[in-house]
């Protein structure tokens, strides 16, 4: 992915990409405006530690969205059950209600948030956090 990444920004060589753990991230504190995690964050090994380095490193009036999938859907509930037996990089779906929490433990405020069904049984959730004063 990061090298299809790479190739679509190639045109933009202010863009960088650096390879890096969601806990331990390579940049001073106060770095970015805004951080963006879509359809990763059930593979973050320590998903608090991860959320404690975004806020780490987002500037005090910065804001965090994150998409993944929601485990209150139930083929997300069946895809988090069989992930966990054959893909050793998965970790864990969260619920909307734990993911929320997650960002509190953090320090975070959810300022936005919503799921979304696609079709019956899939769906995904996002969230749009602050930092809490």
């Amino acid at each position: 992915m990061l090298a299809i990444a790479k190739q679509k920004c190639s045109a933009y060589p202010q863009v960088s990409f650096q390879i890096a753990s969601a806990s331990n991230l390579p940049f001073d504190n106060d770095s970015f405006d805004v951080i963006v995690s879509a359809n990763s964050f059930h593979y973050f090994d320590n998903s608090l530690a991860a959320l404690k380095e975004m806020r780490r490193v987002l500037k005090p009036d910065g804001k965090v969205i994150i998409l993944d999938w929601c485990r209150d859907y139930l083929l997300c509930k069946i895809c988090d059950i069989i992930l966990k037996i054959f893909d050793p990089a998965h970790q864990q779906c969260y619920t909307q209600n734990e993911f929320h929490r997650l960002l509190e433990d953090a320090n975070f405020a959810v300022y936005r948030a919503t799921r979304i069904r696609f079709g019956v049984v899939w769906g995904l959730m996002v969230a749009t956090a602050i930092l809490k004063n």
